[in-house]
């Protein structure tokens, strides 16, 4: 019997993480802004579509965004090969967020939190235009996905606390 979204990623089933306390260490990250992370982290390491059965694969499949896997692995795609400059992606056993790392988290939340036209002004910084435009359409299908599936990267916006990344 397979469990729902909601009782996999429950806010209730996880308890809050203060962190080890050393500056930039990803342990103090929310559980959503931790699965992008890692999630960037893998695909850094296959570098195409996961397969069925790598980790990426199962890993979405766990936590019931198999369906936004591609949007993901295609907005990772338009930053491999759009950016300006190469983008710092640590390996996965890595405790620290590089500071690429935490700006595509960063990105990740504006989408989510429907400030598509601040998530597309730094993708243009960032990126050239017609990639920009790919990875914006994705990324905003995947934060989508991550808030459908319990995963909330940043309050929504003009919930009390929202913040721009």
């Amino acid at each position: 019997m397979e469990s729902s979204v909601e009782q996999r990623l429950s806010p209730l089933q996880t308890s809050p993480r203060a962190g080890c306390g050393r500056p930039g260490c990803a342990c103090a990250l929310p559980m959503g802004e931790r699965f992008v992370l890692w999630a960037l982290r893998q695909w850094q390491q296959d570098r195409s579509l996961p397969a069925e059965g790598s980790a990426l694969h199962r890993g979405f499949k766990m936590a019931g965004l198999l369906d936004a896997l591609p949007d993901f692995a295609i907005a990772m795609d338009a930053f491999l090969f759009g950016a300006r400059r190469a983008i710092h992606v640590h390996l996965p056993t890595c405790s620290q967020v590089s500071g690429d790392e935490a700006t595509l988290v960063a990105l990740c939340g504006l989408a989510q939190s429907d400030h598509d036209s601040l998530m597309m002004a730094s993708l243009d910084v960032l990126m050239a235009p017609t990639a920009s435009r790919v990875a914006g359409i994705r990324l905003k299908a995947f934060a989508v996905a991550l808030a459908q599936a319990g995963l909330r990267l940043s309050p929504a916006a003009g919930e009390p606390g929202a913040r721009l990344n």
